[in-house]
């Protein structure tokens, strides 16, 4: 899908919902009661993440034997989170280039660890959210049933890539030697157990930040779901956000969200008028700190900056982290 297409799609999905909201705007503006310190902590619980993010980041590069400032790290997550919403993902290109110039990681070695922390955040997500469904809420709603099949197929997709045995090419050739470095370091980072447990657990504790996000808004607008609701919800935005149909999936995040509030009891206006509150709160932090993070690391490097028109062509089809 090209780069227009997928920008049209996300604004023409958030005009329509949008829309939808203005037909019932009548209920739904009783519904807007956050307050200046709930805001603030929704700030707050969105830049703590992001630090977290950081860490897992450092922890699963020095498995491949690379050793990074974590401070680097946190402006870099930062700054990759704002110019994701460019053409091409620059922020993905903009983070591969980084690495390999600052530290040496290589383009295919960064395709590894890009992917292998991409699949490890919808597992740990989707066994989070499947496991409060089946104990919590059952099967027995459509909606329910839909859910649990996205986050069962979620996660046995996300093994696969991250478990299962591959043999690697022996031919010579640039496609082969790729595919041979890549799981050369996929096999390398899997035997730093340690690692990936602490990153498991950075990232759990990451995902419940994201869910008591959730549960922020919904608790403002007088909607007190059950609490591992939250985690269902939150499992669903890290699952969506990944799919990348559109610049942070823009508009798909709020579409889905919408729908997925249905299974918890939730009218679909209020998970949409939910969704696209989140959304703008985290707009705002990556255009205000994403902003200045990008702007300290083009002072310390504007040459990180230039280097695009090789790597954009290597780097196009990865989603954001």
């Amino acid at each position: 899908m090209s780069k227009w297409l997928k920008n049209i799609l996300g604004l023409t999905i958030l005009v329509f919902l949008l829309w939808y909201l203005t037909g019932h705007w009548g209920q739904l503006k009783a519904l807007l009661h956050l307050t200046p310190k709930q805001l603030g902590l929704m700030y707050f619980l969105y830049l703590v993440p992001t630090l977290i993010n950081a860490r897992i980041v450092q922890c699963l590069v020095e498995a491949l034997k690379i050793r990074t400032r974590f401070w680097d790290m946190a402006l870099l997550n930062n700054a990759a989170l704002l110019l994701n919403y460019a053409p091409m993902k620059f922020g993905t290109i903009f983070r591969a280039n980084y690495l390999k110039r600052h530290y040496g990681l290589t383009y295919s070695r960064f395709a590894t660890f890009f992917l292998y922390i991409t699949f490890l955040m919808t597992a740990t997500a989707a066994t989070i959210g499947l496991a409060v469904l089946l104990t919590i809420y059952g099967l027995g709603k459509y909606e329910s049933k839909i859910l649990a099949g996205v986050f069962a197929g979620t996660i046995i997709g996300s093994l696969i890539f991250l478990l299962f045995p591959l043999p690697e090419p022996k031919a010579k050739g640039r496609l082969r030697t790729a595919l041979r470095n890549f799981l050369s370091s996929r096999r390398q980072i899997s035997k730093e157990r340690k690692t990936v447990l602490v990153s498991v657990s950075l990232l759990t504790l990451s995902f419940l930040f994201t869910a008591l996000r959730i549960g922020i808004i919904y608790h403002s607008m007088g909607k007190n779901i059950h609490p591992c609701g939250y985690l269902v919800l939150g499992a669903v935005g890290f699952v969506i956000l990944f799919i990348g149909l559109t610049p942070g999936s823009l508009g798909i995040r709020e579409l889905v969200l919408g729908f997925s509030a249905i299974a918890l009891g939730i009218p679909l206006e209020v998970g949409v008028l939910a969704a696209m509150l989140d959304r703008a709160i985290s707009m705002s932090y990556i255009f205000v700190v994403g902003g200045i993070c990008t702007l300290l690391l083009w002072h310390k490097s504007p040459a990180d900056f230039k280097e695009r028109e090789n790597n954009s062509t290597n780097q196009q089809h990865y989603t954001t982290v």
